[in-house]
């Protein structure tokens, strides 16, 4: 079984829930918003959407919304969520690299570095099934963490407390397949339970060249602020907006081959 199978739970979804702010949460929307140039009416594809953090807050901007994640719990938390604030998101419940749609969308956005979990083959294949679901001339933001930063400033071991629910981290890293292992340990009152996690890191560099060799035509680098800014080999994450070629482009590539 794979970790993600079980490491999304109830315990993690406080967690998530916790740890961000309404004001954080419209801020981060506003970011995705203003990298992907979005404008009212767009359709725009949130994978994984989760508990629809940053999907809700843009059908609240008037953006045309699908979420696709492969949790029915948490799909379930963002139907209600949703519902509370008066919007309409369309959710679906999927594996994110088995989605199939076909120039459906203006936009896409992978947030809250959930790029890495599978191998590298994988992660490829997911970016070109976003290429496929997106319209010519569409954009496609992915957000993580800077292999580069991360090798240097990780902490071997680190604790916090989320609402009611205390989390141990032990984090690890495989320099082989450059990928973190970190184990979750959460307690919540007298329950305990202990998650193992697998995330490919990426670099700047390298998260452009996957895009790339996914066919997206370029690919901009930025590092994550408040006010994004483009992005250094010491940044701390990176924000990474690919373009899928327009449609003249596209044509003038099928006739040369």
């Amino acid at each position: 079984m794979t970790w993600y199978a079980t490491f999304f739970d109830d315990l993690y979804g406080r967690v998530l829930a916790d740890q961000f702010t309404p004001a954080l949460t419209t801020q981060h929307a506003q970011i995705v918003k203003r990298l992907l140039g979005l404008r009212r009416g767009q359709r725009v594809l949130d994978v994984p959407c989760g508990q629809g953090r940053i999907a809700i807050p843009l059908a609240k901007l008037s953006m045309d919304v699908t979420g696709v994640d492969f949790s029915q719990p948490y799909l379930r938390r963002a139907r209600r969520a949703a519902r509370d604030a008066g919007v309409s998101v369309r959710w679906v419940c999927r594996d994110m690299r088995d989605i199939e749609f076909h120039e459906e969308f203006d936009a896409a956005f992978n947030w809250f570095s959930s790029f890495g979990y599978f191998s590298d083959r994988d992660d490829l294949a997911f970016a070109r099934r976003v290429l496929a679901a997106l319209r010519p001339g569409g954009r496609f933001l992915v957000e993580g963490f800077n292999k580069t930063w991360l090798l240097r400033h990780h902490l071997s071991q680190w604790e916090e407390t989320h609402g009611d629910v205390h989390v141990a981290n032990v984090w690890g890293w495989d320099e082989r397949t450059n990928r973190m292992r970190d184990v979750w340990t959460m307690t919540k009152g007298q329950r305990k339970v202990r998650r193992s996690v697998s995330v490919r890191q990426y670099s700047g560099a390298e998260i452009r060249d996957l895009l790339l060799i996914a066919r997206f035509e370029r690919v901009d680098l930025f590092r994550r602020a408040p006010t994004p800014v483009r992005f250094t080999a010491n940044s701390r994450k990176w924000v990474a907006v690919a373009h899928k070629a327009d449609g003249a482009t596209l044509r003038r590539t099928k006739v040369r081959a």
